[in-house]
């Protein structure tokens, strides 16, 4: 008997590449997308119980589109496709997609989608600023027990005026939840950008206008696909919860003229807790 041999194999555990292909997957399963891609690195009987159907269906949503699944040749290409390429629902003013690490829903709205204040009246609104404006998505659309965060997503043009200084008022919550709305002040110019504002406005000796202070205030973050976008707030999924939840845009305060707002729409998608 080789004892060395059966030493080594207690001293570094049971082979899991030794069983069935059909038992790894069904505990791969149980795990996430993000763990079910590290461990097909770990060897060939791995992968191909990793790249199985039965591991990526327990990823997919239920009601994922058939329209896509026929156009793909495996559970796992049609996750990775739902990540990268959003697919449009709600009659084209919505867009779904996936999270790529946790498989969680996301939702775009967009602009259309949304309800904007003088939005069918030309002379205030030619889809290039928002002065007033709500989304409201049902949270039966998400994934149950999950920790939500809307983004505005939009650009700014170089002419635009109105916004440099402003506050705008934002807020998510669930519709009638006076209690679990929270409302805060952010910027549509980045830190530097407004710093900069104030320093110029500070020299030519005029007054300012609410400036943010050093360090305060919220800004936006450049995306990959070119826009820039900016937290609304958070909010939680609970199973069983059937309710709306209503996301808010506003400055209507000082009444001045803006343009040069550019919407893309809102972004609800699981909240980044790294």
């Amino acid at each position: 008997m080789d004892f060395s041999n059966t030493e080594a194999k207690r001293r570094n555990g049971p082979d899991f590449s030794a069983l069935p292909e059909g038992c790894i997957a069904r505990v791969v399963s149980l795990t996430s997308p993000a763990d079910a891609c590290r461990l097909a690195t770990l060897s060939p009987a791995f992968k191909s119980a990793c790249d199985s159907d039965v591991v990526w269906a327990s990823f997919l949503p239920p009601e994922r589109p058939q329209t896509v699944s026929r156009s793909v040749s495996s559970l796992k290409e049609l996750y990775f496709s739902l990540c990268d390429y959003p697919i449009l629902i709600g009659d084209g003013k919505m867009s779904f997609s996936l999270d790529r690490h946790s498989g969680k829903k996301c939702i775009m709205l967009s602009a259309r989608a949304l309800s904007i204040i003088w939005g069918d009246t030309p002379i205030h609104w030619s889809w290039t600023c928002m002065p007033i404006s709500r989304g409201r998505i049902s949270s039966c659309m998400l994934s149950p027990g999950t920790h939500y965060a809307a983004y505005l997503v939009f650009k700014i043009t170089p002419t635009s005026y109105g916004f440099e200084l402003l506050p705008v008022e934002v807020g998510v919550g669930f519709t009638g939840d006076d209690a679990g709305k929270h409302e805060r002040s952010v910027y549509f110019f980045g830190e530097n950008h407004t710093r900069r504002r104030r320093t110029r406005r500070k020299h030519a000796g005029r007054s300012l206008m609410l400036a943010p202070a050093e360090g305060s205030g919220n800004y936006p973050k450049e995306r990959r696909d070119g826009w820039s976008e900016i937290e609304l707030g958070e909010f939680l999924t609970k199973e069983g919860q059937d309710g709306e939840v209503e996301m808010r845009v506003m400055e209507t305060k000082r009444g001045n003229w803006k343009a040069g707002l550019v919407v893309e729409g809102i972004e609800v998608r699981p909240k980044d807790e790294k």
